[in-house]
């Protein structure tokens, strides 16, 4: 069998991989992320892992099954991690307070952070901004991202978690050296 043939053959049954346990995975991963978008975005990610392993189309059913379940468990670990790691919201908004009482010190102290946090994200590379932008401001999908930079979406996650490591990185060094009262 030629390499186009074998190709054609594997996706063949990574199709059928898909309708059979497409549907399953989906409603457990909707069930550990808060958005369906995510949740599909996920599923997405699996299926491509999938394709990466060839070797998944040996397996049985039971296995595959196996399989498809870590990964996409691994995937949504990776997914909170990436969400976790700073979380950014419109610069003008303030987060509420855990009571909803916010005193004038600390609303000065939330001024300072966005500001500061504006003024970071002014200093980074116009690639950066954009991203950041249509992530947060425009709330796109990765995978509309991608699209719209003509990158693979791994790459702008990974350059999304940089960016935001960064901020949170630069912010944290910022803080031990600006004393409180």
């Amino acid at each position: 069998m030629s390499p186009q043939e074998t190709h054609v053959v594997q996706n063949a049954e990574l199709s059928l991989l898909y309708e059979r346990f497409a549907p399953a995975l989906l409603a457990s991963l909707c069930q550990q992320v808060t958005h369906r978008q995510d949740a599909e975005d996920l599923l997405l990610e699996v299926f491509l892992a999938a394709l990466e392993y060839p070797a998944l189309t040996a397996l049985s059913a039971d296995r595959q099954l196996a399989w498809l379940r870590r990964v996409a468990r691994n995937k949504v670990i990776d997914h909170y991690r990436h969400t976790s790691i700073f979380t950014i919201q419109p610069l003008d908004q303030t987060p509420p307070s855990e009571d909803q009482r916010v005193t004038p010190e600390r609303h000065a102290e939330d001024q300072e952070t966005w500001a500061w946090l504006a003024q970071a994200i002014k200093q980074l590379p116009a690639e950066q901004r954009e991203l950041l932008r249509l992530r947060y401001e425009k709330e796109l999908r990765l995978t509309e991202i991608a699209i719209l930079m003509e990158k693979p979406e791994g790459s702008v996650r990974k350059m999304l978690s940089r960016i935001l490591r960064r901020l949170r990185t630069r912010y944290e060094q910022e803080e031990k050296r600006t004393p409180h009262a």
